[in-house]
């Protein structure tokens, strides 16, 4: 008897590992949407030694954004504490909404892709309206 007891309880817990693992894989790898700060990564990386990274990510500037030097690292969004990086396609929205837009700071968007630990490939990037706003 007990030897079955032993061998059920070894089953259920490898059980709940797995469905536990592939839930964590799905969500991951799921279509998302987050509103934070366009940022270029590497002033994002500075950012998030802040006690606040997202907010001292708004006074980030446009100007820094599109300077060669950062735009050339790459673009991510800052959303509380953490920085989720571009893809390709997610840099060339990127430079693409950062040439349209006519803030010079507090560059609010909201992004839609596929999560990947902490990168993201991006579909859409647009401006996040008033009510996305924290």
């Amino acid at each position: 008897m007990r030897m079955f007891l032993a061998a059920l309880a070894a089953t259920c817990v490898l059980g709940l590992m797995a469905a536990c693992s592939s839930t964590t894989n799905t969500d991951n790898n799921a279509q998302q949407s987050t509103t934070g700060i366009l940022i270029d990564q590497a002033c994002g990386a500075k950012m998030l030694a802040k006690d606040d990274p997202e907010k001292a990510a708004a006074a980030h500037t446009k100007a820094c954004a599109t300077a060669d030097a950062c735009a050339a690292s790459g673009y991510a969004v800052i959303s509380g504490k953490e920085m989720i990086k571009f893809d390709d396609n997610g840099n060339r929205l990127a430079k693409d909404f950062l040439q349209k837009t006519d803030k010079a700071d507090d560059l609010r968007v909201t992004v839609e892709g596929t999560r990947d630990g902490d990168k993201i490939a991006v579909t859409s990037l647009v401006a996040a309206s008033d009510t996305d706003n924290k």
